[in-house]
């Protein structure tokens, strides 16, 4: 459900047919945000569906490690991405071309691509690059930064339907590798990467062939600064499953990080539909930093609420008998008594997650530098918690760690007031 103040602030384009600058039409914004909505729940089912496949095929194994792993390393380059140039573009007014923003960021787009590669190679460890999973992954990546960097473009430029496109690829993509490939992970890796040049090419045509406006630049409001600020916020807040990836092979028993793969779709399933476009609305509306500012404080908490109540509604059907019979047949193994521990206590987490997805966009649009303490602080509770409490706890200590991440957050926009009065000139 879309919160109505968030939809009364500048509007969103048009759809695909006529893409329009961003004006006051709230009736636009609204049917972006409701749309979008609707097809993130497309998204999912397709997101469940392929964790299924991966179940049924690879179970909790070390197969299912290895393409877990690789898989969150490609997510991170896409989330990483795509938070990085929603934030950076879609709050500039008309004016440049696609291609123009997009040269702009090639640095950006090259460290991304570098850090991620790193992080797959600390990730899967050495014994994997003797085989062909890892280097598809490698190809993966890249695919994914340059995905999220064009997929950022069409929803600058009015195409937020299309881009979900790149977002359906992924899923069936993996299914069909699975099935066709097999092979363990290499089939969904090869899946994944067909998916990513699939979406791709899909969204090229409409970004770049539209024509630029002449109503203004942006080159006045194009501050290069800005971008190194919010690619650290990125780096270092929009991580997820990053950590528990990295730390896996050190902390988790063979199988426990694909264990928390699948609870996490269910928790995913519940939070995805509405992230993508909160995030969108949020970002427009920062365009104006002082009425954002009480707006989406304004929306923050409820959306919190709606989002803990339905993560807890995912896990009481979980715990219903012929739900739970349904997925376990599904999968093919006892997955439900396994995974409801870790989704319960996920439910705070996702609520705050989309408090702070909403609340943080005009500070993250106006003043990003400032986030940077709060995402420091975070982070390192959050390993803390994570290493010493699944010595005790096992994989449940996950999603108690991203609980306290979370909270921490919170500091970073709820009492913040706007930019001082240099940052503003």
């Amino acid at each position: 459900m879309a919160p109505r103040s968030l939809a009364r602030g500048r509007s969103v384009s048009e759809p695909p047919s006529e893409p329009a600058s961003p004006g006051p039409r709230s009736s636009s914004a609204r049917r972006t945000f409701v749309w979008m909505g609707v097809l993130s729940v497309v998204t999912l089912l397709l997101g469940v569906l392929r964790e299924f496949v991966i179940a049924r095929d690879l179970r909790a194994s070390d197969s299912a490690d290895l393409f877990f792993r690789g898989l969150v390393i490609v997510g991170a380059a896409r989330n990483f991405g795509l938070a990085l140039f929603r934030a950076r573009w879609i709050p500039l007014g008309p004016g440049a071309a696609a291609g123009d923003l997009l040269r702009r960021e090639l640095r950006s787009q090259g460290l991304i691509v570098v850090v991620a590669l790193v992080g797959l190679g600390v990730v899967l460890g050495p014994a994997p690059w003797s085989g062909p999973e890892a280097w598809v992954f490698v190809v993966a990546v890249v695919l994914a930064v340059i995905g999220a960097s064009v997929r950022a473009l069409a929803e600058r430029g009015g195409y937020e339907k299309r881009g979900f496109v790149l977002e359906w690829a992924l899923p069936v993509g993996t299914i069909v590798g699975a099935i066709t490939v097999g092979r363990g992970a290499l089939g969904p890796a090869v899946g994944i990467t067909m998916g990513l040049a699939a979406g791709l090419l899909a969204l090229v045509p409409p970004v770049f062939l539209q024509r630029a406006s002449t109503a203004s630049s942006p080159a006045t409001d194009y501050d290069p600064l800005r971008t190194r600020w919010l690619l650290l916020d990125t780096l270092m807040y929009i991580n997820l499953g990053l950590l528990d990836a990295v730390m896996s092979p050190h902390i988790f028993d063979a199988g426990g990080f694909a264990l928390l793969n699948y609870a996490y779709l269910f928790v995913n399933a519940a939070l995805a539909v509405p992230t993508a476009a909160a995030t969108v609305v949020a970002l427009r509306l920062a365009s104006d930093p002082e009425r954002a500012r009480r707006i989406l404080r304004r929306w923050a908490p409820l959306a919190a609420l709606l989002m803990g109540s339905a993560v807890m509604v995912v896990w009481v059907a979980l715990a219903w008998a012929p739900v739970a019979a349904r997925i376990d047949a599904a999968a093919g193994w006892a997955m439900t008594d396994a995974i409801r521990p870790i989704v319960l206590a996920a439910a705070p987490f996702a609520a705050l997650r989309l408090a702070n997805t909403v609340g943080r966009q005009a500070r993250v649009a106006v003043e990003p530098r400032g986030l940077l303490a709060w995402d420091g602080a975070g982070l390192a509770l959050r390993t803390v918690v994570l290493v010493v409490g699944t010595a005790w706890y096992g994989v449940i200590a996950s999603p108690v760690a991203l609980v306290v991440c979370e909270l921490v957050q919170l500091g970073a926009w709820w009492r913040w007031t706007g930019p001082a009065p240099a940052e503003r000139s």
